[in-house]
């Protein structure tokens, strides 16, 4: 054990002191450590005996810290976060060290250390990374693991991808700005197929960008960076009214994709709203395709706007049913018209009998119900068959066409 004195001189307090350290540093090796769910601990704590804890668990981890590996310092940072830093050397074999601090990470968890008279196991989570922005990367290693629910990572190249990353979405957001500005978000509008009669009885509405080289560029690439801005409200008003615009072009109808936040948000309400009363004569024509997050923060909201626009004779459509959080109680929720059934069980339908039973299970049960199927990604004959011969009532998918701008002469 290290003795008071030494520990003492050893353990430094505040993210300044530490930074003021690493300036003087070329190169370090820097071991970011976090108390998982530090936060409800020290809510529950007084400031004076929270500050006493994690002094005291400072210690501890510079106890279990293997002597061999000559780490000089540890700093706490007082959110329940602790740094070991110490001169990078060249002839540091990165993978053995690795190992060892996996191992040290390992050890401190598997210890279930107490500390005083508070009855709390503490654990951590642990982010390694050498180099002339050691902690920076430390830190982005860090948020890494607590949004993946991880334990430990080596963050070398973390701070790298993350900048890259900024660089991504910011030539993103000036495409957007571009695109908006210039009247180049578009929509498409891809046939949707009765298998009975073959023929076109609805439209999906899909979101396009063109850009400055007259590129048609997929929602793939824009879309969910458009979410952290200002452009998805933007993007989503210009794709309802082209939608139901649409209207005037076609006697059939018009499928329009909408998420569950698209439904709780008051903007894109009011809009979808007035687009009812001023289309009010054609509003059986229109589907709302309900895309679901990955959490429905406000189920009541999302029936409540449901039943808002079911009762101005809008249908309602479940999205990629049978894949992600897509789920039968769902059904229960919003009371569909249609459930379209995910395209990773089409796909491979002609060669994965799992997927060939869940969409029979999904289809028998529609039709339990009363509530028409719709395949995606129907992409040849053979699926088109097998589909038929299960009892789905609508394709969609290249067999019968691509999207594409909805002309005139479609009608």
């Amino acid at each position: 054990m290290i003795d008071k004195f030494t520990m003492n001189d050893r353990l430094f307090f505040g993210e300044y002191k530490l930074i003021d350290y690493l300036d003087s540093l070329d190169e370090a090796v820097v071991i970011l450590i976090k108390i998982e769910e530090f936060k409800y601990l020290n809510f529950s704590l007084k400031s004076k005996i929270s500050k006493k804890l994690q002094k005291r668990f400072a210690k501890k981890l510079f106890s279990h810290m293997p002597k061999h590996c000559n780490f000089e310092r540890i700093y706490l940072l007082e959110r329940g976060e602790f740094v070991f830093v110490k001169p990078y050397d060249k002839l540091i074999k990165e993978e053995t060290l690795n190992r060892t601090i996996k191992e040290f990470h390992k050890r401190v968890n598997s210890a279930r250390i107490k500390i005083g008279l508070v009855d709390y196991t503490l654990f951590i989570v642990t982010s390694l990374a050498y180099g002339t922005h050691a902690l920076e990367s430390a830190k982005v290693g860090l948020c890494n693991l607590l949004e993946t629910k991880q334990s430990f990572i080596v963050a070398n190249k973390l701070l790298e991808e993350e900048k890259e990353l900024a660089i991504k979405k910011l030539q993103t957001f000036n495409m957007l700005r571009k695109a908006i500005n210039s009247y180049n978000i578009v929509s498409y509008f891809q046939p949707i197929v009765n298998n009975k009669t073959q023929e076109v009885e609805k439209y999906e509405s899909l979101v396009r960008l063109i850009d400055e080289n007259n590129n048609i560029v997929s929602p793939y690439f824009f879309l969910e960076t458009a979410k952290e801005g200002k452009y998805y409200n933007e993007i989503t008003t210009i794709v309802l009214r082209n939608s139901f615009r649409a209207l005037f072009y076609t006697d059939m109808g018009i499928s329009i994709n909408l998420s569950t936040l698209d439904m709780t948000q008051k903007s894109t309400k009011q809009e979808f709203f007035e687009l009812l009363e001023r289309y009010k004569t054609e509003t059986h024509r229109i589907t709302v395709e309900i895309i679901e997050e990955d959490d429905v923060e406000d189920l009541r909201a999302t029936q409540e706007f449901i039943h808002y626009i079911k009762s101005k004779g809008v249908n309602i459509a479940i999205d990629d049913f049978g894949k992600g959080f897509s789920n039968f109680s769902r059904i229960l929720d919003y009371e569909p018209d249609y459930i379209k059934i995910d395209g990773s069980l089409i796909r491979d339908i002609e060669s994965n009998i799992a997927s060939k039973n869940m969409v029979e299970t999904i289809v028998y049960f529609s039709k339990k119900q009363g509530i028409k199927t719709i395949a995606e990604y129907v992409e040849n004959e053979n699926i088109y068959k097998i589909l038929c011969n299960i009892g789905v009532d609508y394709s969609q998918g290249y067999y019968f066409g691509k999207a594409d701008i909805l002309k005139r002469e479609i009608v």
